[in-house]
């Protein structure tokens, strides 16, 4: 997870993801592992076979606190990270008034990024309860993040339940 415009964030609607109604990562907590540059976006279809061709290229930069695209249709626009442990970064997105997680893994010293959206049913009930998440009224499969100690140890225990191997919902790739 691991591209400038990932995040955590594929999916514009909640659709099962983690939420909140505030923005967790703060302007000054932001880190920024990626390199500035023209990158290509490959998505992954859900059996985990990449697409035959990117699906959209352009500069990606790091403009105030955030990743950002001029190009048209940049899908991970206006992205904020925050390491969880090295190399595993928190990407957290606005979508309709509404903050999205997603988890973005750099490799390559920031030329590449694979990232993925969690799903809130594909985490424990125990960890539901350890972390106080909140079900959606509308979308019973999304769950709302209250503050950064939650989505931390939520991502965390989300990954460490998938024993390190969660799946790639895409990946950016610096090609300049």
């Amino acid at each position: 997870m691991i591209r400038p415009a990932f995040v955590l964030i594929a999916a514009a609607l909640l659709g099962g993801c983690f939420y909140s109604e505030d923005a967790l990562i703060g302007r000054f907590s932001a880190q920024f592992p990626l390199e500035d540059g023209f990158y290509s976006h490959t998505p992954y279809h859900p059996d985990g076979r990449p697409f035959d061709r990117p699906a959209w290229s352009g500069q990606i930069e790091r403009r105030g606190a955030r990743y950002v695209s001029d190009d048209e249709n940049f899908p991970h626009q206006r992205t904020r990270l925050r390491e969880l442990a090295p190399g595993i970064y928190a990407a957290q997105r606005e979508s309709e008034g509404q903050f999205l997680y997603g988890l973005l893994y750099v490799y390559e010293g920031g030329r590449v990024a694979t990232y993925h959206q969690p799903q809130c049913a594909d985490l424990s009930e125990a960890a539901r309860t350890t972390y106080e998440l909140v079900q959606h009224e509308e979308e019973p499969g999304a769950c709302e993040v209250s503050d950064w100690n939650r989505l931390e140890g939520t991502l965390l225990s989300y990954i460490a339940e998938h024993d390190g191997n969660v799946p790639i919902d895409g990946v950016y790739r610096r090609v300049d």
